[in-house]
């Protein structure tokens, strides 16, 4: 071996054995450091116990807590609030006010020094239940004429269980995905389900079955278009009939096929043996692989029935 090449390798084993030295001394001798941690996440079990009794969450006091870890500083960057484990168990709650310890560790290696919370109050009442169809969408659209197009939902309605007043604030029943996860091309999906209030928030304290529903979906866009629907409305002797149709709806598909449509024809609808105010469904005539948006799934036509006045035939005395 050259000199130069002798220098070269001097150095490779020189920087390696000072980089081994290094990591021995952080795995082996690195300082404890603590860190405080917010808004760690509560994770309350039990509540299916509850149900069993009939009863259901009112409310807590705590639903994230600000705990202080003591840990080696070369793990600093590494845990997070969502590593930390709080667990209420809620299993042997009553009806009524109760307070639940709160069981609270770190990943290993870590101790737990302080929490701002060691018990959790939490307010039990009567659980109803109910049942609200599951809608599928986006977590987060980047793009806001993005709508799933769906496939073969394992389930579309699911139940709820919850207080009263918690169930008065669920809007919908959603399976969420995250818009990066979806592409053009059909694919499967596993997605828990949550309750959402109008404004899209998860409401807590919600049990809803099943927990998770199977389903194929790819992405879509949507385009509000020209609706045009035909009515046949038989001339009737004792009845006269009215009707009001929407003049617009919202379709979905690949942007490439919404594009080319500007105008959507229902399938005509027969209101001639109508005989009182009504509501019926339309069918549209779309494309392969074009749908209805969801704003637009429970478009009506609106029917109202007018009973004719009898002509008064007899002759005058």
């Amino acid at each position: 071996m050259t000199p130069r090449g002798r220098k070269i390798l001097n150095m490779v084993l020189a920087v390696a054995v000072a980089v081994a030295a290094w990591v021995f001394v952080i795995i082996n001798y690195d300082p404890m450091t603590d860190i405080t941690y917010s808004d760690v996440p509560v994770n309350f079990t039990g509540e299916a116990a509850l149900a069993e009794r009939g009863l259901a969450v009112a409310g807590t006091n705590v639903e994230g807590l600000t705990v202080t870890l003591s840990q080696k500083r070369v793990d600093a960057g590494r845990i997070s609030a969502e590593d930390i484990s709080v667990i209420a168990d809620l299993s042997e709650c009553v009806a009524g006010d109760n307070r639940v310890e709160l069981r609270i560790s770190g990943p290993e290696g870590t101790t737990v020094l302080k929490a701002d919370k060691s018990v959790a109050d939490v307010s039990v009442g009567r659980a109803k239940r109910d049942t609200r169809e599951i809608k599928v969408m986006y977590r987060e659209a980047e793009d806001e004429n993005a709508e799933l197009i769906t496939f073969d939902l394992s389930n579309t309605e699911a139940e709820v269980i919850c207080t009263q007043d918690r169930l008065k604030g669920v809007d919908k029943v959603a399976a969420m995905l995250d818009y990066d996860e979806v592409g053009d091309t059909v694919k499967s999906y596993t997605v828990d389900l949550v309750a959402l209030d109008r404004e899209g928030n998860v409401i807590p304290h919600v049990l809803i079955y099943p927990e998770e529903i199977s389903l194929d979906a790819c992405t879509g866009f949507t385009k509000t278009v020209d609706l045009s629907v035909p009515v046949k409305n038989t001339q009737d002797d004792y009845y006269e009939r009215e009707y009001t149709v929407p003049d617009q709806v919202t379709i979905k598909g690949p942007q490439e096929e919404i594009d080319k449509i500007g105008t959507v024809r229902a399938y005509e609808v027969d209101i001639s043996g109508v005989y009182e105010d009504t509501e019926l469904p339309l069918e549209y005539n779309l494309p392969e692989g074009v749908y209805v948006a969801d704003r637009s799934k429970n478009q009506k036509i609106r029917v109202t029935v007018t009973e004719k006045e009898e002509e008064d035939t007899s002759d005058g005395a």
